[in-house]
């Protein structure tokens, strides 16, 4: 199950005992570890039925002995494992023996960036359903995820600004989760517009990633260039940027196939998974490419993947040469 589902669930009070999280989208792990201590460590105890360790700083069998242990004067203690992909193999069998009949009076999570399914207790975890991937959020699923935020965070919102914000940051959680405290700060007692985005969120980092993803599928060099050197300056990640361009230009080539077969906007929005004020922009921008040019465009970004993994080019230059390329 996905991290914003498993989130969910907790609210009908079904707690398993043992969980494993891992993801890219840490954003998502952190909401769900809080909801998980809100609703478990409870009551005047609550101190001493709440554990929170590394791995690197203790041992499979000291945390099933701590987990087999009655919880302190209440129903159920939690336990929180960070790096639970560190454990040495001797650690890694001790709890892969003891989640083959957990405690039900203890809640054990343990966390990782990336478990690999495929060896021992994680193979095991798996096969329970015990584990679950925080993934980053897909493009449909964005404006839902803010008009949660923004119910939990009891602010009125326009469905325009919904889609600008969506617009604006992208899938990142923590980036979005921001931009609604701004928000709630700035329109604490009215609801928030579309003008209020532009001047409470545009200053986000995130947001200089999809004008570079614009300015590409305007086939704008100069621009391009400018804002690739910003995002390398400020520290962002090469493979992220390229992964961005990418799914842009895959969008780009699924909206002329759209507009090949007379779809209107209604539909290409729901084809693309993308709020329907975007999809003018993007067919606007499939008249600067031919199909051919957009197949070769994905291509050529599937190879700087490639490169950046395995390459000890710069991933800076390698990046700059590709759009280059796909500005021409």
């Amino acid at each position: 199950m996905d991290l914003m589902s498993l989130t969910k669930s907790l609210k009908s009070g079904t707690i398993e005992p043992v969980y494993f999280l891992h993801g890219e989208e840490e954003f998502l792990i952190g909401k769900f570890l809080a909801e998980l201590k809100h609703i478990v460590v409870t009551g005047a105890m609550a101190d001493f039925n709440y554990t929170r360790l590394k791995a690197k700083e203790t041992s499979g069998a000291k945390v099933t002995a701590e987990a087999k242990s009655m919880p302190m004067m209440a129903k159920m203690r939690l336990m929180i494992v960070e790096d639970a992909d560190k454990f040495k193999s001797v650690d890694l069998d001790a709890i892969a023996e003891y989640i083959e009949s957990p405690s039900p009076e203890t809640c054990l999570v343990l966390v990782a960036t990336k478990f690999d399914l495929r060896k021992g207790l994680f193979a095991k975890a798996n096969k329970k359903k015990m584990v679950h991937r925080a993934e980053p959020l897909k493009e449909k699923e964005i404006a839902a995820f803010i008009r949660q935020r923004v119910k939990e965070k009891r602010i009125s919102i326009a469905a325009d600004a919904v889609e600008a914000i969506a617009a604006a940051i992208g899938p990142d959680c923590a980036a979005i989760d921001d931009a609604i405290e701004r928000l709630s700060l700035y329109r604490p007692d009215s609801e928030i517009t579309p003008g209020d985005v532009e001047a409470t969120v545009s200053s986000i980092r995130q947001h200089s990633v999809f004008e570079l993803v614009d300015a590409l599928g305007n086939r704008n060099p100069r621009l391009v260039l400018s804002l690739l050197f910003e995002l390398l300056k400020d520290r962002q990640e090469p493979i992220m940027i390229n992964s961005l361009l990418a799914r842009h230009m895959r969008q780009l080539l699924k909206a002329r196939i759209c507009a090949f077969q007379n779809m209107d906007a209604g539909a290409t929005a729901s084809a693309l998974g993308v709020p329907p004020f975007v999809v003018t922009r993007l067919v606007a921008q499939t008249k600067k490419f031919s199909g051919s040019q957009l197949e070769s465009a994905i291509a050529r970004l599937a190879m700087v993947d490639i490169q950046l993994k395995s390459s000890r080019r710069p991933g800076g230059r390698v990046l700059e040469e590709a759009v280059m390329d796909l500005c021409l």
